[in-house]
């Protein structure tokens, strides 16, 4: 009888390892393979989402945690990335959708591979654009040469320009909601890495230029605090000019944004209940054609999840 439970288990656990699944705490994820710069298999799990969709009522709101799903989620391709202009100087043509909040996961080895070996330590890494493009997909980010190396690496989208910063400065929409996204991602890497073989107690956030600005506000963020351990900050920090907006600009950005789509400036809620209605990409461009540099905060509601 032991030996026909045991012969079980081998089984159990081979079917595992051949579908590359992975169970969380809200559903089931399905990954795919990849190979390393130096020829290595590492595992990937792509798209997972870590938050609601932020569309409709919750456009311009913080994150909201991502409801449970049933069966195994497709998790062998890259999300869209989140609205945004393009990468390169002089091209702003809009893209991206605002269901974005998804993350991806890469591991060198399967958790049923590890029992009884330590956990890796994990790199969280917010990607760079000023606040305004970029994503976690591997266009620019892939995960082959730091999975040569025996760590988890994480890579994140979050939302970006007005859709990600604007704010009016009172409840009506404190803003920050693209830094609140990266804690939120962070709070999912907390409760779900593990799953991966991966140790929430051994995370270190890395990031350049925006995304290096960003790991410098978590440092200083009581938002983030315990969410991770170690960071490094690549070519940006919080106290650049171009990393904050200076008290009372956010709030009259918001109202030059709203003067585009003829929506009232007073009262703030139905400024930001106008906006709502308006299509991403109009707004987006919006954005741009005033010059909006929608960003952090430097009095008042500085950093992720601060308000005024």
């Amino acid at each position: 009888m032991m030996r026909s439970e045991f012969i079980f288990l081998l089984t159990s656990v081979a079917v595992i390892l051949a579908d590359d699944i992975i169970v969380l705490n809200q559903g089931s994820v399905k990954g795919h393979r990849l190979t390393t710069r130096k020829g290595g298999e590492i595992f990937a799990f792509q798209g997972i989402p870590y938050a609601n969709p932020p569309v409709g009522e919750l456009r311009f709101q913080p994150p909201q945690a991502k409801e449970p799903w049933s069966g195994v989620l497709d998790a062998t391709k890259e999300a869209p990335v989140c609205v945004q202009r393009g990468i390169y100087p002089g091209d702003n043509e809009i893209r991206g959708q605002e269901d974005c909040l998804y993350l991806n996961v890469y591991t060198p080895r399967m958790p049923d591979s590890t029992l009884g070996v330590v956990p890796l330590d994990v790199m969280f890494w917010i990607h760079g654009g000023g606040w305004f493009n970029g994503s976690g997909n591997t266009d620019f980010y892939g995960p082959q040469y730091l999975l040569d190396k025996d760590i988890i690496l994480v890579t994140i989208n979050y939302r970006l320009g007005t859709i990600g910063f604007i704010s009016t400065e009172d409840a009506a929409c404190p803003g920050n909601n693209g830094m609140k996204d990266q804690v939120a991602a962070l709070r999912w890497v907390r409760d779900n890495i593990a799953a991966f073989g991966g140790n929430p107690s051994s995370v270190t956030i890395f990031g350049e230029s925006a995304g290096g600005a960003s790991v410098h506000y978590h440092m200083l963020s009581p938002a983030s605090k315990g969410l991770f351990h170690r960071a490094i900050s690549q070519s940006g920090n919080a106290l650049g000019v171009w990393a904050f907006t200076p008290k009372g600009r956010p709030k009259y950005l918001a109202e030059k944004v709203a003067d585009l789509f003829d929506c009232p400036a007073q009262p703030s809620t139905e400024l930001i209940s106008c906006l709502r209605k308006q299509d991403s990409y109009k707004l987006f461009k919006a954005e741009l054609s005033i010059s909006v540099r929608c960003k952090r905060e430097r009095e008042g509601n500085r950093g992720p999840g601060k308000r005024p």
